[in-house]
């Protein structure tokens, strides 16, 4: 029986041509990360030669190779064995598949293995590009073995084929890999140690003002990522700008000993243990060229923002064998804010490219990884000696000299922060900036039906302006002509005007740097004790048409 009569079709659909490159980048994100399209996963491995599953597949991949694919070309058939490694080991197990992919068709068998749990529900599937450039067509088809269960053909149906087609459709950009640095499966291990160990009792006992399972779950992975960086090694560290302490608390509750600076002391503090606390020192830390961590072997900043330049400098003047780890976040320089030099790229892409420079310039090795964290910033720097470098007092007279050319005065952040979120910056600057751009927007007509009833009782309709739709660079374009509005006042606020204008969520609609005015609604919040009818109508006081709604159905007051 020939190959193609194993396979039942279960989708197909027409597509535009598509070329090689791109097919094998869509492939290669299916075969190499497999958590993007199954949430079981969190990555793969290749197989150990040493296990007893690998030994029995590899003597048949010949014969399954044949049984599976219909294409008689094996110059391009390249076959792999992979272990998934299980995101949630309580749930399920790590389980195994061969990957045999061809020109343009790629096929994707489960190994059923005695440690492996209801593999009986999964069935091998195929995914091909077939070209007829004669017929003007190009389809793509998603096959499976017979014996196709329910549960699998939802995720096939709904999730891979529709993911399929979105990527086939867009442009790939490739990415750098995470955890490169680290052994994947002991880091999942070690994450899921740590998170049923600690994560329980912090977040209930959370005494900060940010979110409970972001931070802890942030610095619970971070922990993992350098409990397997530094192997089975107990290594002494200085945490700068350490922030909640919640990262010192970990690695030294796991055995290493270390300490944590910053300039603020926090509530959670006062939680922890006793020899915790002690290691836990509120104090700034002003950089100069004597400022150096004798005997210490690793040098931590976790966001440190204004220390994050100095960090490298930090590790090579103290000591020839200091190495350290960094996740850069706001950029600064040493003395001011980081100012894009490379304008091809992005700014916090030019940022972490100077910050390896400096590392580099100070004697190291740096290399950069992708980090599992629920955060935005999440591109770590390793530095290491470097040991094809100069000797260490070379090293030590070549980072002073840069340094001194580039410092003037280093200035730490105050000990109580101001607000920068653009409340505080005068109300009359606010309302004037709204009304500029209320403005703006009211230049486009954009009319809809308006319900207004008469004095008598009776029904009638009139029109409502809700304006057109602004991209934030016209909007600064057009409050710059207007000379009476002082912008110099957002500069040092956080988000600038977007933040502004997102305050003013009750009038506007930001998203994906483009604003409009916010048609006025009915709809109630869905949360309890909603505050509603406790502020005045905006539009019904300011905008020429008044508000699109009647006081009744309205959520502010209409006086």
């Amino acid at each position: 029986m020939m190959a193609s009569e194993f396979w039942n079709q279960l989708c197909q659909i027409q597509v535009g041509a598509i070329s090689r490159d791109h097919w094998n980048a869509v492939v290669s994100i299916l075969i190499e990360k497999p958590q993007s399209v199954d949430k079981r996963a969190a990555g793969q491995v290749n197989a150990h030669e040493n296990h007893h599953e690998t030994l029995k597949i590899e003597n048949n991949l010949s014969k399954l190779s044949s049984e599976y694919c219909t294409d008689e070309r094996t110059d391009e058939r390249r076959t792999l064995f992979q272990k998934l490694i299980t995101r949630k080991p309580k749930k399920f197990c790590d389980w195994y598949r061969v990957v045999i992919q061809e020109a343009f068709s790629v096929v994707f068998i489960p190994v059923t293995s005695e440690a492996i749990e209801d593999t009986s529900t999964t069935v091998a599937y195929k995914i091909s590009y077939l070209d007829k450039p004669d017929e003007l067509q190009h389809n793509l088809v998603l096959e499976v073995r017979p014996g196709l269960g329910v549960k699998q053909e939802h995720w096939l149906t709904s999730l891979l084929w529709t993911t399929i087609q979105k990527w086939l459709k867009d442009e790939i950009i490739g990415s750098a890999s995470s955890l490169r640095l680290v052994d994947l499966e002991k880091y999942c291990s070690e994450y899921e140690r740590l998170k049923n160990k600690y994560a329980g009792d912090l977040v209930a006992n959370w005494s900060e003002t940010s979110d409970p399972e972001k931070s802890v779950h942030e610095d619970i992975g971070i922990a993992a990522y350098l409990s397997c960086l530094w192997g089975e090694q107990k290594v002494s560290f200085v945490d700068l700008g350490c922030g909640n302490g919640l990262l010192v608390f970990l690695l030294n509750s796991e055995g290493h000993k270390g300490r944590g600076l910053d300039l603020r002391r926090r509530k959670i503090w006062s939680t922890f243990p006793e020899d915790i606390q002690a290691c836990l020192l509120e104090q700034a830390i002003v950089p100069s060229l004597d400022t150096s961590f004798p005997g210490v072997q690793w040098i931590l900043g976790n966001h440190s923002d204004e220390l994050t330049p100095w960090i490298p400098v930090f590790a090579c003047l103290s000591g020839a064998s200091t190495q350290y780890w960094v996740l850069p976040c706001c950029p600064f320089t040493f003395t001011a804010k980081y100012q894009r030099k490379n304008g091809s790229v992005s700014v916090f892409r030019d940022y972490l490219d100077h910050v390896t420079q400096l590392g580099k310039i100070a004697g190291f090795q740096v290399d950069e990884d992708r980090m599992r964290i629920p955060s935005t910033k999440r591109i770590c720097l390793v530095g290491t000696p470097d040991q094809t470098c100069q000797d260490y007092e070379t090293r030590k007279k070549t980072v002073l000299d840069y340094v001194s050319s580039q410092m003037k005065n280093f200035v730490p952040r105050e000990k109580v922060e101001r607000v920068r979120n653009c409340t505080q910056i005068g109300s009359d600057i606010i309302q004037a900036i709204v009304k500029c751009v209320v403005k703006v927007c009211l230049e486009t007509e954009n009319l809809m039906q308006k319900d207004f009833q008469e004095d008598g009782g009776s029904n009638t309709s009139r029109t409502w302006n809700a304006g057109g739709e602004l991209t934030l660079h016209t909007v600064i374009t057009h409050l710059q002509a207007d000379k009476s509005i002082d912008l110099s006042r957002l500069k040092s606020e956080c988000g600038g005007l977007q933040t502004l204008l997102k305050n003013n969520h009750s009038i506007f609609h930001v998203e994906k740097g483009r604003v409009k005015l916010r048609v006025p609604s009915s709809a109630k919040p869905m949360y309890a004790a909603a505050k509603i009818k406790r502020r005045p109508c905006w539009f019904h006081e300011n905008h020429p048409d008044g508000c699109l709604l009647q006081d009744a159905d309205c959520t502010w007051i209409h006086t």
